[in-house]
């Protein structure tokens, strides 16, 4: 039975109110805004599903909206309108132990991207050049992401059914020690660049002289933000959960260098070895054991945690990888469809295939809303090799997307299990 699924043919109680008289908009929008949204009602049709309806009032020039409802190619969410109202809707079946993100976007191409020609890439590029979607007005649930120097805050509308896991880790909590965040503006000789470095110590570093694990986190002011991960460390710390930890967060030159830099990029890895990590050594008290070292990343992220894994073993000796892009090959452009092939897919899963098993542990995961073929296929690909050489390897699949309001929990979850207190 599928996680969750469009459901054509449903219309919410509200909703057919609001059908049968559309005078009754304006009341209809009250009511939303006291009783919040998405609107979520039992499915009589399946048992532990619920049925999420989503709306949005459409505006005026708009033709249509797609809903980002954290799976699906924005032709499967368009979304249907009330005759004679602003009122947009889109239901769907959903596991009751869901969490996803979700968001709105008017005009957004309702093109697929598994079957977008060399044109249509470029049309989809070019509406979301710029273009930010709408968070809900009357959501359920939301955080809000700083981004600091000038620029808006990010909200996040995402709802949690009835069984979601709970989430409260990543809440800021009153009363406990936390940890302290340095700034860096990093230069690199061999990337030929310049990039912010966050390094966060633990409650209690400044006071002695013992040396640390080692966590390193890519996409670093995504993983401080919409994570967010320091506040993930604080509180496992204050819970006797895990060990102190000094974790270094690397960002992004750009928004386009992540991705030629994530993805198997060998300078990269050197860049890594050479020269962020023996800077780091020489600022902070870390252990140099590749034991007590851990990579994590999502997405691309999770990729290149990957693939330092593989590359670095010596170095890294944990891989904690979220939803990795395991279908990226070498030749892959973002401006080619991937019909047109002219890459290697699975590559990285090839070279652990025929590498013989090297001292890393992992724990990986990929959400049941990712691409079936693309992210679910690959990652369970991965799983096999891993499993067959005799990794030490702890993998799930939890009910979401990708999507940080997924992975805000389950990175609590891996830390868990990676850096257990006594280990």
């Amino acid at each position: 039975m599928s996680v969750t699924e469009r459901l054509r043919d449903h219309l919410h109680p509200l909703l057919a109110s609001v059908r049968a008289d559309p005078g009754g908009e304006t009341d209809f929008w009250a009511r939303v805004a006291r009783e919040r949204a998405p609107l979520i009602e039992p499915n009589p049709a399946q048992a532990g599903y619920s049925i999420v309806t989503y709306v949005f009032p459409m505006p005026p020039d708009a033709r249509h909206v797609v809903v980002g409802a954290g799976f699906g190619e924005n032709r499967d969410n368009v979304m249907d309108q009330i005759p004679g109202t602003n009122v947009a809707y889109a239901s769907y079946s959903c596991r009751n132990d869901l969490r996803t993100s979700y968001s709105f976007a008017p005009d957004a191409p309702p093109i697929s991207f598994d079957e977008a020609t060399e044109a249509e890439l470029k049309e989809i590029r070019a509406f979301w050049d710029g273009f930010t979607p709408a968070s809900d007005p009357h959501h359920r649930e939301h955080f809000v992401s700083r981004a600091g120097e000038g620029l808006p805050d990010d909200i996040t509308s995402f709802v949690s059914l009835s069984d979601a896991p709970d989430e409260s880790i990543v809440h800021k909590r009153p009363g406990i020690a936390r940890g302290w965040i340095d700034r860096h503006d990093f230069a690199s000789a061999l990337m030929e660049n310049q990039r912010r470095v966050w390094v966060y110590t633990p409650p209690g570093y400044k006071d002695g002289d013992q040396t640390y694990p080692l966590l390193v986190a890519f996409d670093g002011g995504q993983a401080l933000s919409r994570i967010p991960t320091q506040r993930i460390l604080d509180n496992l710390l204050a819970d006797g959960r895990i060990r102190p930890v000094v974790a270094v967060f690397i960002d992004n030159p750009t928004p386009e260098s992540r991705n030629t830099e994530l993805p198997c990029n060998e300078t990269f890895a050197r860049f890594i070895e050479d020269e962020l990590l023996p800077w780091v050594r020489r600022q902070y008290r870390v252990s140099d054991d590749p034991a007590e070292h851990f990579v994590t990343g999502a997405s691309y992220g999770g990729l290149a945690s990957m693939w330092l894994g593989y590359r670095l073993p010596h170095v890294f000796g944990n891989v904690i990888s979220q939803a990795a892009s395991l279908w990226w090959g070498p030749g892959f452009r973002m401006d080619v469809p991937r019909s047109a092939g002219g890459y290697t897919p699975g590559w990285l899963i090839e070279q652990y295939s025929q590498s013989p098993r090297l001292p890393v542990r992992f724990w990986m995961e990929i959400g049941l809303l990712e691409h079936p073929a693309l992210m679910i296929e690959s990652n369970r690909r991965m799983k096999a090799v891993l499993e067959a050489k005799g990794y030490d390897l702890t993998f799930s699949e939890p009910c979401g997307g990708h999507d940080t309001a997924l992975w805000r929990g389950t990175l609590a979850n891996a830390l868990e299990k990676m850096l257990p207190p006594n280990g």
